[in-house]
């Protein structure tokens, strides 16, 4: 007898058999790059056809404003001083001269209405101040009624200068 065997003779155990599988060699694993490259293109002739390009403005014609006949800076306000002065210490005679303006008021009438003459002019209007400088010997009444002269023409910004 076998010393191997079990005595009694019980059946014999077998051993499992191991599978052996054959082994495959290994493949290199790839990346198929012919739909990235499709994609690729079709974004570029995408981005190319829907794509405007300016024309730079320093080459080409630039567009101009329409209102080109107009100022685009506002211009500087400079303010209408007018002068009363009183050509006698005693009299009630006085003179009107308004700066930088050849021609000037006799009265305070027309001193209103030269003021809304000159309103219409480019560079002056409502808001351009007008200043009142009156002589040390003018009575307070022409001072007054230069003022509301003044008030007469619409002008909002109205001072008194100093000597």
């Amino acid at each position: 007898m076998d010393p191997t065997q079990p005595a009694n003779g019980a059946a014999r155990r077998r051993r499992p058999r191991r599978s052996r599988r054959r082994m495959r060699p290994l493949s290199r694993i790839t990346l198929n790059l012919a739909p990235m490259i499709d994609v690729t293109f079709l974004l570029l002739i995408f981005f190319l056809v829907t794509t405007t390009f300016k024309r730079p403005e320093g080459i080409f014609a630039a567009q101009l404003p329409k209102d080109a006949g107009i100022p685009s800076a506002a211009l500087p306000i400079s303010p209408i001083i007018v002068r009363i002065s009183q050509p006698t210490p005693d009299g009630d005679e006085y003179q009107i001269r308004i700066d930088n303006f050849t021609r000037a008021p006799q009265s305070f009438g027309e001193l209103a209405r030269f003021l809304i003459d000159i309103q219409g002019n480019p560079g002056f209007d409502r808001q351009t101040p007008v200043v009142i400088y009156p002589g040390r010997d003018v009575r307070w009444d022409h001072v007054v009624n230069c003022w509301n002269a003044a008030v007469r023409a619409k002008c909002e910004n109205i001072t008194f200068g100093g000597q």
